[in-house]
């Protein structure tokens, strides 16, 4: 390490060391809000936690992300812990007795006395210095937004041959006149800025604080178990109030008490019970102790066994209480382990006598009961590859491949999933196939084959799992829900099924789906097509017979309906398809009200029309709707032929008692006003029609 004699570096050795140590430390912060001066503040933390809380670059940042922005809080560092003589070495450990071997002073901090030097390293060892000297760490607030650089190390003097050490001693010598507008506080503590730079204030301020806890380190013991009790013991920490002990498992249990033992009774067999041992002090729960255990678990009971000529087929009946699984042992045999309530034991000698033994065993795979034993030979063999194919809706095909040995026939078995038996034959030894039948539609099916040997002896039932085909669907529902949707809704078949095929059909292009309940809606589809809709019922060994609907979306009107081209007998009209169509298929209608006429047509694929034969001068009304199986919102037009205009001169008489009455201006307009509103009431605006006076003006029409 460069010039560094001995003493400096085993002082920086000392220092690293520490810092790892901090850094590894299983420690809990809690800044509290009251204020308090520093000692009530330690004495607070000695009395509810551990200590004021002790600062290392492992936990700083850490604990500023916890503390409320623009607040300063007591830390466990002081001037001088034993008395406020000056002459004693400042800074040296905190309150909790650890050397100070890292400091993150905010610039202007520790004020130094004016007229004393000192000399001191970053860690408690002794340091030879010939100069005075103390660390420097810089604290970069130029962006108080932004993290500091937490424990950043600078130095003045060359200490780069200080490689690999996480703490690093840098030395510089302390001016003789500290420049600082800070008062200078004889015996002060250290009190900790919210972003973590540190500043000194007199201890009899009152300022929050921040405690620290170490994590309680110790287990609970489990004795005296048994399958309905137990006994727990744990070790005590410092300064508790009391312990509150909380039980899970079948039956939730809590209890406070301040003993270190506690004892549990009628508990379940076999179950698994969580144990929490809480310390609480000064009403605070401390990181609890846990332990987790088995009760013993209820031995086996009515223990059969199935001979083979190779292997034993033991069953059993579940114990009370809970079980995990199940270890058999065999004398002379393999021991082996099951969660079901039977197994197989292997590999063992034809003809030979065994002893076999079960025992329950707990959920840790340890815990176990009391054996339960059988005795007896082994018997003949098992059919092998046994395998289905062939499945229908109602049958399938087993076939197997006979054992070696003496054997006089096999028992061919199903069962549904509520062990219902579905089919139940026996065949001779000649035969290695069999026609299951009669089975419902859709059903999961456990088949058995066993090996029957004169009739009275049987090997070991092999087993194989498969399903019949589904059942059709019924009662296929097509809604048209809009013009680009269609929702269909169907009944599922009888028995079990896996999820359902759907097809969706249109002019030779499908596209297929899959839905897991009887129901499908089908998006962006084109507007008055016919969709058909297949489905199938479906599980793991094929599909059922489709069943199929058709149905036409909604259809949309057309657009831009005009006239156009009109002369005294024709009409004609066009119009845009409406959009995303493939084939449309219109119905128009032509109508006059005042000839009591009317047209209708369809129209495939056609965006126009002409109406002739019409006659001249009369209003016509055109409707068009898009056609599908219903039809679309009407469009309407209206539009007049040319008129074949022919003049007619109208002659009338007056008489009246009033003398000269039919000679004044007011009585012909008169007159001439009430044969317009006969003419109007007659033709309306159906027909074209003008009424004027013979000097060729029109009569304005008044109501």
């Amino acid at each position: 390490m460069g010039n560094l004699s001995v003493q400096d570096k085993l002082c920086i050795v000392i220092c690293w060391a520490l810092m790892l140590m901090y850094s590894v430390a299983e420690r809990q912060y809690f800044p509290q809000s009251t204020d308090l001066t520093w000692d009530g503040a330690r004495n607070h933390c000695q009395v509810c936690f551990k200590e004021l809380t002790t600062l290392t670059p492992a936990n700083i940042h850490n604990i500023a992300l916890k503390l409320v922005s623009d607040s300063t809080y007591w830390v466990g560092l002081r001037k001088n812990f034993n008395s406020t003589n000056s002459s004693s070495i400042s800074w040296t450990r905190w309150a909790n007795g650890d050397p100070l071997t890292f400091q993150n002073w905010y610039p202007g901090w520790p004020v130094l006395k004016p007229t004393t030097k000192s000399a001191c390293c970053s860690c408690s060892c002794t340091c030879p210095a010939e100069e005075h000297f103390y660390e420097n760490i810089t604290f970069a607030p130029q962006n108080m937004s932004s993290s500091p650089e937490w424990g950043t190390n600078t130095t003045q003097n060359d200490t780069s041959a200080l490689q690999g050490a996480t703490c690093t001693r840098t030395p510089m010598i302390s001016p003789d006149e500290p420049d600082t507008d800070q008062v200078y506080i004889e015996d002060s503590c250290v009190a900790m800025l919210s972003f973590g730079g540190w500043v000194e204030r007199d201890c009899f301020e009152h300022l929050p604080f921040i405690c620290y806890e170490d994590d309680f380190i110790g287990k609970v013991t489990v004795t005296n178990l048994t399958s309905t009790s137990a006994t727990f013991t744990w070790p005590a920490p410092d300064n508790i109030d009391y312990f509150r002990v909380e039980v899970e498992g079948d039956e939730n249990l809590t209890e406070n008490q301040t003993s270190l033992t506690y004892d549990i009774f009628n508990l379940t067999e076999g179950a698994n019970y969580s144990v929490q041992v809480y310390p609480v002090k000064c009403e605070r729960d401390l990181i609890p102790l846990n332990v987790t255990f088995y009760t013993i678990p209820n031995k086996v009971g009515r223990l059969t066994v199935t001979r083979n000529e190779t292997s034993l087929f033991l069953k059993w009946s579940k114990p009370a209480g809970k079980v995990h699984s199940y270890r058999i042992y065999v004398l002379g045999g393999p021991t082996q382990s099951t969660v079901d309530t039977k197994t197989e034991i292997s590999d063992l000698t034809p003809g030979n006598f065994y002893t076999s033994t079960v025992r329950s065993v707990a959920g840790d795979n340890y815990t176990m009961s009391e054996p339960s034993s059988i005795a007896t030979y082994t018997k003949p063999g098992k059919v092998t590859d046994l395998e289905v194919s062939g499945n229908t809706n109602s049958s399938l095909q087993l076939n197997w491949v006979p054992p070696d040995g003496n054997f006089t026939g096999f028992r061919v078995t199903a069962l549904n999933d509520n062990n219902i038996q579905l089919f139940n034959v026996e065949v001779n030894d000649t035969q290695d196939q069999a026609n299951v039948t009669d089975l419902p539609m859709g059903t999961k099916v456990t088949l058995t084959v066993t090996t029957l040997l004169d009739g009275y002896m049987e090997g070991d039932t092999v087993t194989v799992v498969s399903y019949t085909v589904p059942g059709m669907i019924s009662n296929l529902n097509l809604t048209a829900t809009t013009a680009s949707t269609i929702s269909a809704k169907w009944d599922a078949p009888q028995g079990n099924y896996d999820s359902f095929k759907v097809e969706l059909w249109l002019d030779g292009t499908t596209e297929s789906y899959e839905a897991s309940e009887p129901q499908k809606e089908f998006h962006n589809l084109m507007n008055a097509a016919n969709y058909t809709v297949i489905v199938y019922s479906v599980n793991t060994v094929g599909e059922s017979l489709p069943v199929e609907a058709s149905k036409f979306t909604l259809p949309l009107p057309p657009t831009n309906l005009t006239a156009y081209d009109n002369n005294k007998t024709h009409i004609s009209f066009r119009w845009k398809a409406p959009v995303n169509v493939i084939t449309v298929t219109y119905s128009i209608e032509l109508t006059s009200s005042f000839w009591k006429q009317t047209w209708n047509y369809t129209l495939v694929n056609k965006t126009s029309y002409t109406f002739t034969g019409l006659n001249s001068g009369t209003k016509y009304d055109f409707k068009i709707q898009t056609v599908a199986e219903s039809l679309s919102e009407p469009v309407r037009k209206t539009s007049f032929t040319d008129a074949d205009e022919t003049e007619l001169t109208l002659s009338m008489m007056c008489s009246s008692l009033e003398s000269l009455a039919c000679d004044r201006e007011e009585t012909r307009m008169n007159v001439f006003q009430q044969l317009k509103s006969r003419f109007n009431k007659v033709f309306n605006d159906d027909i074209f029609w003008k009424l004027q006076l013979e000097d060729g003006s029109e009569i304005a029409y008044e109501t």
